[in-house]
This record gives C-alpha cells, structure tokens and sequence, in this order.
C-alpha cells in the first residue's frame, strides 16, 4: 500500500466519529453497510500508517464525488506480533495489540461522517439495525485526542 500525504484542505473537515463494536471482518462489514444503507465503500488504495512504528489500519470509504455522505470505515486494531527469545513460557511469541485512536481502545471500528446536511443521528440508528454490531455511537469531539490520525 502506499503513503498518503495529506494536504491543508484535508485537516479542516468537519466530520462526526462513530465508534462501532463488532466481530465482523473490515470487507464483511463494509460490505453490510453498503447493502443496508445503500453506501459504496470499497477499500482504498493506502492504509493508515505510521513511520515511527509498524501499524497500519486498513481504510474503507465512499467516494468523494459522490451525492451523499462522505464516510470512512477505519479498523482500529493493529496486533503486532514479536517472538521474545528470553521467554520461559511454553510459546515465546507474543502479541501487543495497538489503537489507532487509543482513547477508543475498546472500539473495533471507527467511521469518520461527513455530511452538510448533518444527518448523522438518522445514520447512527441505520447502522445500528445491523445485528452483527454490538453497539455503535456517536463519540463527543471533547472525548477525541487523537482526530488528525484519521484525515485523509
């Protein structure tokens, strides 16, 4: 995948957070958006990365030319797995699992919305009829640190 650099006019968008719980894999999930809410999520020719470290979290979104909503489908699990030689457990590999919003550990998936009309609540209650979700939710913009790991 390659990188992504981002320009001025990306950092100014004015997109709502949703965090989403689900056991779902990222395709199974935008796939059952997109038929649930008539949505074209396709995954992106970059993924998120960092040059500090290793991570990378994969990204899923519509088309920005499109009619409608601007929406970005980010996984936000990255399990790094390391093999620890000085180990004297019986396996001596070992997983660390990172976020790429940390301050939503718990969440599994993180979809950025923008949209003029701001119809994010009649969006929340669509994605929630998904009975593979566990729960989602809009994320209040005071709780978010870390907003400008998801620009793109």
């Amino acid at each position: 995948m390659s990188n992504h650099v981002l320009s001025h006019s990306e950092t100014d968008d004015l997109g709502e957070i949703i965090a989403v719980h689900c056991f779902l894999e990222p395709f199974d999930l935008a796939f059952k958006i997109n038929a649930l809410l008539g949505l074209k999520l396709v995954r992106t020719d970059y993924d998120i990365s960092f040059k500090q470290t290793e991570e990378k979290y994969m990204v899923y979104s519509t088309d920005p030319s499109s009619e409608g909503p601007l929406v970005f489908l980010y996984s936000n699990s990255y399990i790094k797995s390391s093999i620890n030689k000085s180990s004297r457990l019986l396996f001596d590999q070992e997983s660390t699992e990172h976020s790429l919003m940390p301050e939503l550990n718990s969440a599994d998936y993180i979809i950025k919305y923008v949209d003029e009309n701001k119809t994010i609540d009649s969006f929340i209650k669509s994605l929630s009829l998904l009975k593979e979700l566990s729960s989602c939710y809009k994320v209040a913009e005071s709780k978010i640190k870390s907003k400008h790991n998801l620009i793109l």
